[in-house]
């Protein structure tokens, strides 16, 4: 029995290191992060210790019924460190996860080195066991020095591959949302008339940049569409200081990653750190000047702004058509003074405007209208951004990446425009510090006004956005809670509608948000 004991706790540790480790990895190997995720999820690492305390105890009472109970509840709590679902983002078993796991490994094998090995291995396995997460903690403060000698050398790498590419237009894209949209329709646009390179899904940090440079761009690329993220002050400026970017685009501005930045004014300084880098390159910026944050800003440099139903604007798409089937807008060609109807497949207004800014980037660039024209109507959806997904009568909305207040409205006035039944399935929106209760509960009066049925999934959101639904007087036999959005969509295929039903995924949160 204690061979199985034995067998069963080492299980249990590794389970427990490569969570931590995955837990670790998506908060970025930020200790402030990681502490913040741990205070959040106390239950969670509770469970985890009580799974491991309690059959500890029952295997030192040494008898044959406790010691049974004691490989059972092991058994469970083995069963309860499986990942139950498919992971948002995964576990990525990147060279820093490798010298983390290496170190790990050192870390266990000096512990179990200890008196010898065969000696109070029991112990020292359950020890290894409970402390996990702090050997975890551990390990990334040992391979600081080491990381950033890595981080430093990947960096100057990727800034000498671009030194050899002098002729390399690097056009950099940012904003609180529409960032990837805005990549993803320049690329289509731009590869009709050059060799574009885009950073893939999400690489938008510093080092995801870095991986895009050193692994994907060829001398033959003439562009480089560069997106780039930022939840903290200067993290723009630390990749424009590495990609030079000639042209920038600035596509949103507004609340989101509020917990870090503490205050919008924090945002607008941030997102202009790439016009301040494109000025120093004696560059243009493109400016959405739709968002008010963006046209209030004061800049003295190179600008062109683009926007809807706004004639003074360099750019401007008026007309607008939108529908469940597609958008319909027009716009001025610079070249030929004549309006120019054009025509997509993707659905939201907002998409316009970010169409809009793509066309602005693209003419400036010399790309003809005709051809523009052409591959607008080509345009496709980004995964997981009002990406629609059509199942018989039941049409779904995908909009389940990381949402903000102003992006989580435009998606439900879309769903608006569907007939038929509408549903929503939300679990709110997060990272928005202090003013987390308020947006949520404006979010839930936003649904009330349009939705026949709304899913909460159970999280912190979920009090502050049923009270935003009880102030508009909702039929409250129609707001179901549940704890994953799965739960929701099969209540929905349960329930057999006949008639057209549209259901919008509003947000999901990521894997290490409330365990």
């Amino acid at each position: 029995m204690r061979n199985i004991i034995v067998v069963e706790l080492l299980i249990n540790f590794v389970l427990l290191i490569l969570f931590n480790t995955h837990m670790l990895q998506l908060n970025s190997y930020f200790f402030s992060k990681h502490f913040k995720w741990m205070r959040k999820n106390t239950r969670k690492l509770f469970t985890q210790l009580f799974l491991i305390i309690i059959p500890t105890i029952l295997i030192y009472i040494q008898n044959f019924v406790t010691t049974i109970i004691a490989i059972i509840i092991l058994g469970i709590s083995i069963i309860y460190n499986v990942p139950k679902r498919k992971s948002k983002i995964s576990l990525k078993f990147t060279s820093r996860v490798k010298r983390a796991l290496i170190t790990d490994i050192l870390i266990t094998i000096l512990v179990l080195l200890v008196f010898g090995i065969a000696k109070y291995l029991v112990i020292k396995l359950i020890a290894l066991n409970i402390f996990a997460n702090i050997i975890i903690i551990l390990t990334n403060l040992i391979n600081q020095p080491i990381e950033k000698l890595v981080r430093k050398y990947y960096i100057n790498d990727a800034k000498k591959i671009l030194s050899k590419m002098p002729d390399l237009l690097v056009i950099g894209i940012t904003g609180s949302y529409g960032k990837t949209s805005m990549k993803n329709y320049l690329y289509s646009l731009l590869s009709e008339k050059y060799e574009v390179l885009k950073t893939p899904k999400n690489y938008n940090t510093t080092m995801g940049v870095v991986k895009t440079i050193r692994e994907e761009l060829k001398p033959t690329h003439q562009i480089f569409l560069c997106e780039m993220g930022a939840t903290n002050i200067g993290d723009i400026k630390e990749i424009c200081d590495i990609v030079n970017p000639k042209l920038g685009v600035i596509t949103s501005i507004g609340p989101q990653h509020l917990e870090s930045f503490k205050n919008i004014e924090n945002i607008i300084k941030t997102k202009f750190e790439l016009a301040d880098s494109v000025k120093k390159n004696d560059g243009t910026i493109f400016l959405n000047y739709d968002n008010e944050y963006i046209r209030n800003k004061k800049l003295n440099m190179k600008k062109i702004t683009y926007g809807v139903n706004n004639a003074k604007l360099d750019y401007n798409s008026y007309d607008l058509e939108s529908s469940n089937k597609g958008l319909k807008f027009k716009i001025i060609d610079k070249s030929t003074k004549e309006e120019k109807e054009l025509k997509t497949k993707l659905i939201g207004k907002h998409n316009i405007v970010n169409i809009t800014g793509a066309i602005a980037v693209s003419d400036y660039l010399k790309v003809p209208m005709k051809k523009i024209a052409i591959k607008v109507r080509e345009l496709k959806s980004v995964k997981h951004r009002l990406e629609l997904l059509p199942n018989g009568n039941i049409t779904i909305i995908d909009d389940s990446y990381n949402s903000n207040p102003i992006s989580a409205k435009s998606a439900i006035d879309t769903l608006g425009e569907f007939n038929g039944i509408k549903i929503v399935i939300t679990p709110g929106l997060i990272e928005l510090g202090k003013e987390q209760k308020k947006y949520n509960y404006e979010l839930g009066k936003y649904m009330a006004n349009v939705c026949d049925y709304i899913f909460l999934v159970g999280t912190d959101n979920y009090e502050a956005m049923l009270d935003g639904i009880k102030e508009k007087n909702f039929d409250m036999d129609k707001v179901f809670k549940v704890n994953l959005p799965q739960e929701a969509v099969k209540q929905i295929m349960a329930w057999n509608l006949n008639e057209m039903v549209t259901v919008l995924l509003e947000n999901d949160l990521p894997d290490n948000y409330n365990l």
